[in-house]
This record gives structure tokens, C-alpha cells and sequence, in this order.
């Protein structure tokens, strides 16, 4: 159960902080979709996100806001998970860890697309999928971790 409030937990820290630095510095404040290198080379280059909010503002509004609407739904997704892990999954109910789990791992499609239209681009996609590859592994190490504390649990009680 605690690696799924760490899950929820960080995914709402990030939706908190990445949309908060772009708002204050500008697309090229952090990284956009899937890393600051990757997204900088489909730019045109790290100067041009940096100095996107003073050539382009319209441009760089566009690309703030779609990202804090992005985040908007991390935040979503966060307390969803702070809540079905603590009330569901902490309460021993199964379907807890599936509908975490699951949703978790419903990402994964979406950065397979973007990490493919990346990489037909030339873009260099291996820092995004290095960084992005812990947030594939949690949730499957916290379903297996969560199954055995399920099943010991229910053991126990039917002793």
C-alpha cells in the first residue's frame, strides 16, 4: 500500500510543480512532454524554448497551459490513487490494487506514441524512456507486493 501513496503522492508533488515552473519561466523553463533535451531538438534548440515566451508569447501559452491542463489531470489521477490506496487497498479490497495498477500502467500506450513520433523526428529519446522507466516498474512491483500482502492477510484470517 505505501508504494501506492508514494505513486499518488508524486504524481501530485509534479502536478503541482512542473505546471507552477512553466507558468513562472516559460516553456523552456523544464522539460514539455517527454525530457528537456528531446523536447529542445523537435524546438529547434534550448534557446528557442528559452526565449519562446518573448519571440513566440502565443506559441509559448499554447505550450504552457496544454501542459498544465496535462497536469491537471495528474493531480486527478494523484488523489484518486491517495484514496483508493488508502480506503480500498488498505481495507483489503483487491480491486484497489487493479484499478491503481491499471491506471497506472495506461500511460504507457500514450508514451509509446510519443516517444515513436520523438524518435521519427531524430529526437534523442533515451533520457525520457531512462526517466520515465521507474514509473512503469512501480506500480507492477507494488501490484505483485500488494497480491502477496493480500494473500497472506486473507491467510491469516481464514486460520
Amino acid at each position: 500500500m505505501a508504494l501506492f501513496l508514494l505513486y499518488g503522492a508524486v504524481n501530485i508533488i509534479a502536478a503541482i510543480v512542473v505546471p507552477s515552473t512553466l507558468v513562472k519561466g516559460g516553456a523552456g523553463a523544464t522539460g514539455l512532454v517527454l525530457d528537456p533535451d528531446a523536447d529542445a531538438y523537435l524546438a529547434g534548440g534550448k534557446h528557442v524554448l528559452d526565449t519562446l515566451r518573448q519571440t513566440n508569447p502565443k506559441l509559448d501559452t499554447l505550450l504552457v497551459t496544454s501542459m498544465v491542463s496535462m497536469c491537471a489531470q495528474m493531480m486527478a489521477f494523484g488523489i484518486l490513487a491517495l484514496l483508493v490506496a488508502w480506503f480500498a487497498i488498505r481495507g483489503g479490497q483487491i480491486w484497489g490494487l487493479w484499478a491503481v495498477s491499471g491506471a497506472a500502467l495506461a500511460e504507457i500506450p500514450h508514451y509509446a506514441v510519443i516517444t515513436t513520433m520523438y524518435s521519427a523526428q531524430g529526437a534523442p529519446v533515451e533520457g525520457g524512456i531512462i526517466g520515465l522507466a521507474p514509473f512503469y516498474v512501480w506500480p507492477v512491483v507494488a501490484l505483485a507486493l500488494g497480491l502477496v500482502g493480500l494473500r497472506r492477510r486473507n491467510a491469516t484470517a481464514m486460520a
